[in-house]
């Protein structure tokens, strides 16, 4: 059966956010189980998501480019595409940081992060994965919800690893080093919300 137009665009981009869910929980598994020795071969891992969701978001580009009407404002589709996307580049963006930090050990409140960032892109998965039907939709918006409360927590959480790194840790380098890579954690949860910002938008515009 011919894939319509409109169902291409929705199951692309709940392609686009299982991407970043698959790196979510590469990037825990990593880290839970951190080793110096296999850290090369994770970011790879992490990295060849990455690449398999670029390659994802710019055939739909190219596809949208000869579109004439598409299911949802054509400004809409390009700007989730782009959040989806950066969701996965920040975290692989959280690989690399530990690589170039050449980080030894995990801190204790890096698996809360990991937990917590697993459990909001899979949120918002379930969102963009009720967006072809989200006039009708009954679990879109409590999965927005889920999202934005989660990133919450986790600036709750980060604050107090920040408060706890610069009132415990002495030496400058692993200060700054793990300043970097809290900031480089957050900035997964608010790719996460800016992309279901970007969906209760679609839904305001549309209701």
């Amino acid at each position: 059966m011919k894939q319509s137009k409109d169902q291409y665009y929705f199951e692309t981009m709940a392609r686009c956010a299982q991407f970043g869910l698959d790196a979510a929980k590469h990037l825990q598994a990593a880290l839970a189980t951190f080793e110096v020795i296999t850290l090369g071969s994770r970011m790879e891992d992490v990295h060849a998501i990455e690449h398999e969701a670029d390659m994802l978001k710019h055939d739909m580009m190219e596809r949208l480019g000869r579109e004439f009407m598409t299911p949802i404002e054509l400004e809409d589709l390009v700007a989730l595409s782009q959040e989806l996307d950066n969701v996965v580049d920040c975290i692989d963006d959280v690989m690399q940081r530990v690589y170039i930090h050449n980080i030894t050990a995990m801190r204790d409140d890096v698996g809360e992060f990991t937990a917590l960032l697993v459990r909001c892109v899979a949120a918002l998965c379930r969102a963009v994965g009720e967006l072809g039907n989200f006039r009708k939709s009954e679990t879109i918006r409590p999965a927005i919800v889920d999202v934005n409360s989660l990133e919450s927590e986790a600036d709750a959480l980060y604050l107090k690893a920040m408060r706890l790194l610069y009132t415990t840790e002495r030496d400058p380098i692993t200060v700054l080093s793990w300043t970097h890579l809290y900031e480089g954690l957050e900035n997964c949860f608010d790719a996460c919300e800016h992309a279901s910002d970007v969906i209760e938008s679609v839904i305001m515009k549309n209701s």
